[in-house]
């Protein structure tokens, strides 16, 4: 029986062990390396291939514009009379209101005292041109009879006669011209006697039935100014989001991507929003009186819409997705939605779906920074 263990022969028969495998890891943590390894692996690819969704967020307020058309003025004036009550249905063409037009009658009135000058001063400016006319006619009659009796040379003749024919031509390019300024004068006076007539009786542009008036009588409207509101189908019930995002995200907007549209009625955390589309894009910024009209003119929708540190604004329609099995009539993204009846004037928030991007797009500005390699 030996007096020393195996494991003390061996270590001195080979001290440097040499003959042994070199252990780097345990094998216990061979198992956490390569877990390492694997997610860290499927990070990277992740973030090549994966996508993350960027959204842009708007504001704006449910509208019926499908079968709602809101009559504006189209003239400055005065609500003289109105023709129609709220519940009134009427046919194409009837008469709403009629406005006295205050700037276009002030307009014809000028144009009529210039009319007047213009054909004084062309009356008075025939006459002295008859004068002219008459007195180089006689001089140039005594011309002639001087040069048949070769008291003035032919070289002085000609530049008589070409003098005169040249006065004649001034003189009848001068009252043409008087004539062109008043037969336009007058064409401008038809026009606004003509406007007046269109624009001063207010009429409906279609059959339907008038649901509200914006504007009470003797009130002073200018053009753009809505005067009523026409529901054309009565039994249509036709929602659309009319939206405004801030100008600098226009060109990420394009007409057919897809939006959430959450009343502000509801809780988005619970109910989710309505599947919406867009379906018009205004490129151009609107202006506050603009944004105001399509809100009904109502001042408190402009300020639900818009922060003060927005800047402008563009318009965007969107349309609603509809599901007959929730108890709104529209589709809440799967879910039934809340229980309540959606009206047009309720605003909403809209989050629109504009690119996917790939997580490493990130990333890199990141690493180009902080190496300064571009």
């Amino acid at each position: 029986m030996s007096l020393f263990r195996k494991n003390a022969l061996d270590a001195l028969s080979s001290p440097e062990q040499l003959d042994q495998p070199l252990e780097l890891l345990r094998p216990s943590y061979w198992l956490l390396l390569i877990s390492l390894l694997g997610f860290s692996l499927s990070i990277l690819l992740w973030s090549i291939f994966g996508r993350l969704p960027v959204r842009i967020e708007g504001r704006g307020v449910l509208v019926r514009t499908e079968n709602l058309q809101w009559i504006q003025s189209e003239i400055n004036g005065r609500i003289k009379e109105f023709k129609v009550n709220v519940g009134d249905c009427i046919k194409q063409a009837t008469p709403l209101a009629i406005i006295d037009p205050v700037q276009l009658e002030l307009e014809q009135q000028k144009a009529n005292n210039q009319l007047e000058i213009l054909i004084a001063n062309d009356a008075s400016l025939d006459l002295i041109a008859i004068q002219r006319e008459d007195e180089l006619r006689k001089s140039t009659a005594r011309w002639k009879l001087a040069f048949q009796k070769n008291a003035v040379s032919q070289v002085e003749w000609d530049q008589r006669v070409q003098r005169l024919s040249e006065l004649l031509y001034n003189l009848e390019t001068s009252n043409n011209q008087r004539e062109q300024l008043i037969n336009q004068k007058q064409s401008e006076i038809v026009a606004l006697e003509q406007q007046i007539t269109r624009t001063a009786t207010v009429k409906a542009p279609q059959a339907g039935c008038v649901t509200d008036r914006h504007v009470q009588l003797g009130q002073v409207v200018q053009p753009g100014v809505t005067l009523f509101e026409l529901e054309r189908d009565k039994d249509a019930n036709t929602l659309e989001s009319l939206a405004f995002f801030p100008a600098r995200d226009g060109k990420r907007l394009r007409i057919g991507q897809p939006v959430r549209v959450t009343p502000t009625t509801t809780k988005a955390q619970r109910h989710g929003g309505i599947e919406a589309e867009i379906l018009k894009v205004r490129r151009l910024p609107v202006s506050k009186e603009a944004v105001i009209n399509r809100l009904y003119n109502k001042e408190s929708l402009f300020k639900a819409i818009k922060s003060e540190d927005e800047g402008p604004l563009i318009e965007v329609t969107t349309s609603l997705a509809k599901d007959p099995t929730t108890p709104s009539g529209y589709d809440w993204g799967g879910s039934k939605g809340p229980d309540l009846k959606l009206t047009a004037g309720t605003p909403t928030t809209l989050r629109v779906l504009v690119e996917q991007r790939r997580p490493i797009s990130y990333v890199i500005p990141l690493l180009r920074n902080l190496s300064g390699i571009y």
